[in-house]
């Protein structure tokens, strides 16, 4: 094993086996493009669990200096080149293989300035002067990636709040294809959502409320758009009391793992059956899996963009892809206004207020949708479940990564069992 490599490896962000011991770390393929290659590392961990990584160039660099190959723009270029001419190079044991939609432009504009975007945590993302961006997925899974495949099929629906799909890159070998990087057109001079709503928090709450009501409608309409997919993976299926009993045992465990790391306790999960009956006669489709403001983008123009459809990168591809209610990005979004709340701070009746203004505007782009329920307090009280599974995966994070902010997600976790608590009978509308 590279001791070098294997510790180069353990300090990246985007290295998910940061709590494991590496055993074995093997170069399994070199594929190169021009003056730099790519290797497909694997690296084995003494508890049996194998990972496979994306790693640019020869690492360490320069001597024994920490470094990556995606850093140098003549790498960036040549996989955005393979895109354009959905080309494919091989290796010495598998091969990239490109792919491109209608939406690359017919003659992108040369000498484009490549910069390196910072703050992401799984994966790598590159800009390509304002025109495109590229996700380098840095650990390969093998099977279809949900953000090349929702942003594509989103780009064929003409759905204007999320970017346009120009391509994607795949590692082939003798195992399934695995997706090593999306392309996407780059939204130009937008601000990040959640710093966009932290700055007015901070000037003039009042001004988020009707910002916050327009997302709650593109957030609609993004269901909308993803209730009306065709094919086994996209289309809508009904929700079955496997399901509900289902996702009830996946919420009251995520409680009961978050009380056993809160000091008092914490509250017990109210029954969260009943809470999602009112969803029995909806359908569960595709939606984001991973929604809250920092994966919007606020556009010059004042409108959204939503990005970043991979889901939680630690699930399984196939979780990912799995079909839900698409009320859980509403829970989300709406712990996120928590965090904000919290973070900026905000005045006492701001949470509330934009909660309301959010759910406003979803309410009336989804009236009469399969996938929400019709009566306000059944959509409410779903809401409330998810919400509460969302603030207790927020309390076993925190506990683990920023232990400063529990308090947080544990306001959150009340709040959210409160209204669970309060809601009407279930069979009430």
């Amino acid at each position: 094993m590279s001791e070098a490599l294997a510790a180069w490896l353990a300090g990246q962000r985007w290295f998910a086996g940061k709590t494991g011991r590496i055993q074995r770390v093997e170069v399994e393929d070199e594929i190169r493009l021009g003056a730099e290659a790519l290797r497909i590392t694997a690296v084995t961990f003494e508890d049996g669990r194998r990972d496979r990584y994306l790693v640019a160039g020869d690492v360490p660099r320069d001597a024994g200096a920490a470094g990556d190959a995606l850093d140098e723009p003549g790498l960036a270029l040549a996989l955005l080149a393979l895109v354009a001419e959905a080309a494919e190079v091989r290796g010495r044991r598998g091969r990239i293989v490109a792919s491109r939609t209608a939406a690359f432009p017919a003659a992108p504009p040369p000498a484009l300035v490549v910069r390196r975007i910072g703050g992401e945590q799984s994966n790598t993302s590159l800009a390509f002067g304002d025109r495109a961006i590229m996700k380098v997925l840095r650990r390969l899974a093998p099977g279809v990636n949900p953000e090349a495949e929702l942003t594509g099929f989103l780009t064929e629906a003409g759905f204007p709040h999320a970017p346009a799909l120009w391509g994607a890159l795949d590692y082939v070998d003798d195992a399934a294809p695995a997706a090593l990087a999306v392309v996407q057109a780059l939204v130009p001079a937008a601000t990040d959502g959640w710093q966009w709503v932290l700055a007015q928090l901070r000037a003039d709450p009042t001004a988020t409320l009707p910002a916050l009501r327009r997302l709650g409608e593109v957030t609609g309409a993004l269901h909308a758009t993803l209730a009306a997919g065709r094919g086994p993976w996209l289309v809508p299926e009904p929700i079955t009391d496997a399901d509900l009993a289902a996702w009830a045992a996946a919420v009251e465990a995520q409680v009961e793992r978050a009380r056993a790391v809160a000091d008092d306790g914490g509250p017990p999960a109210p029954d969260v059956r009943r809470a999602l009956a009112g969803l029995a006669e909806c359908v569960k489709i595709r939606h984001h899996g991973d929604f809250h403001l920092g994966q919007t983008l606020r556009r010059p123009d004042g409108d959204w963009v939503v990005i970043d459809f991979e889901g939680e990168p630690l699930r399984p591809l196939e979780e990912r892809r799995r079909k839900h209610t698409p009320l859980r990005d509403v829970a989300g979004m709406l712990r996120s206004f928590g965090y904000a709340a919290a973070t900026a701070p905000a005045p006492a009746a701001w949470e509330e207020q934009a909660r309301e203004a959010f759910v406003a505007g979803y309410r009336a782009r989804t009236a009469g949708a399969p996938f929400v329920p019709a009566g306000e307090a059944a959509f409410r009280r779903a809401v409330a479940a998810f919400e509460t599974e969302k603030a207790a995966y927020e309390i076993l994070y925190e506990a683990s990564h920023r232990p400063d902010w529990l308090p947080i997600p544990r306001r959150g976790l009340l709040s959210a069992v409160a209204r669970l608590r309060k809601a009407p009978a279930a069979g009430a509308a």
